[in-house]
């Protein structure tokens, strides 16, 4: 994943909410964050500022017990969101109002909650989502003041990189744009429905969606894509890279500053706090 892409893998046998009888309070977290103010989400040893980090340590200012922070898709340094989701349990419903009502207000700056809400025990942000979006920022030209941009400094060839996105639609082997050290042994097919270039004066936003995004992989795929607008690939070439299935065929790694966590989707039922999911009983 970028863990800027998230992983939708299935959730492992078992992980149920309701795991030992218990079924805690469920609260669903929107938030949006600048990653360049933290070295990713995930907490690391020492004292790197990071989003899960910051999140646990406004909770904790709360009086509560520690809790498990679960994530729609662990970025990495740099990488930014618009979108991104986390879940956690509490122990009773008068806790998850105070957390609730409470949060927004102890973020550090360069995280803004967007809502906090109760959802149903079965919601996971990482294993029940069905679609991730991300964008990434591109200026041709060098602007001190659009930092969260990829500044290439010069002209891209636009139909050619229209092209390119278009050839990546579709359920495809995405193994040569992942991160070789974060390959899965059993599948790497993502399944993308939306990709393409919103292109302005000197600027462009590139929009995919998917089901699923391995590590880097909407990075690699810019990159890739860039050397398409400069003439050292040619679109048809994007075929011959997916079958490849090798990291060494695709292009470079585009910087994480462009790169934006825009939404994820999730099934409208687990908005309910009093859905539960009844299995198949055919």
């Amino acid at each position: 994943m970028d863990r800027g892409s998230g992983e939708a893998d299935s959730a492992p046998s078992g992980a149920g909410p309701e795991a030992g009888g218990v079924t805690p309070v469920r609260l669903r977290v929107d938030l949006a964050y600048l990653g360049d103010h933290f070295h990713g989400w995930q907490e690391q040893r020492g004292d790197l500022p990071t989003v899960q980090g910051a999140l646990r340590g406004a909770i904790a200012r709360l009086g509560d017990e520690p809790v498990e922070i679960a994530v729609a898709g662990r970025t990495d340094a740099g990488v930014h969101a618009r979108g991104q989701v986390c879940h956690l349990g509490v122990g009773d419903l008068r806790t998850a109002q105070r957390i609730a009502r409470a949060l927004p207000g102890l973020v550090p700056a360069g995280i803004q909650i967007h809502g906090v809400r109760r959802v149903s025990p079965d919601f996971h942000a990482r294993f029940s989502a069905t679609a991730r979006r991300y964008s990434y920022h591109l200026l041709l030209r060098r602007d001190l003041f659009r930092p969260h941009t990829w500044q290439l400094k010069r002209s891209l060839d636009r139909d050619a990189m229209d092209a390119a996105a278009a050839c990546l639609l579709g359920t495809r082997d995405f193994s040569s744009f992942c991160k070789k050290a974060s390959l899965k042994d059993n599948s790497n097919d993502c399944s993308v429905d939306l990709c393409f270039f919103h292109w302005c004066a000197d600027s462009a936003i590139f929009h995919v969606r998917a089901n699923r995004f391995l590590h880097n992989m909407v990075r690699n795929l810019v990159g890739t894509l860039e050397e398409v607008g400069r003439g050292l690939r040619a679109p048809e070439d994007i075929a011959g890279i997916l079958d490849a299935r090798d990291r060494q065929r695709a292009g470079r790694t585009a910087p994480a500053c462009g790169l934006f966590l825009e939404e994820v989707s999730y099934p409208p039922a687990l908005d309910d706090p009093e859905y539960r999911d009844q299995g198949d009983n055919s």
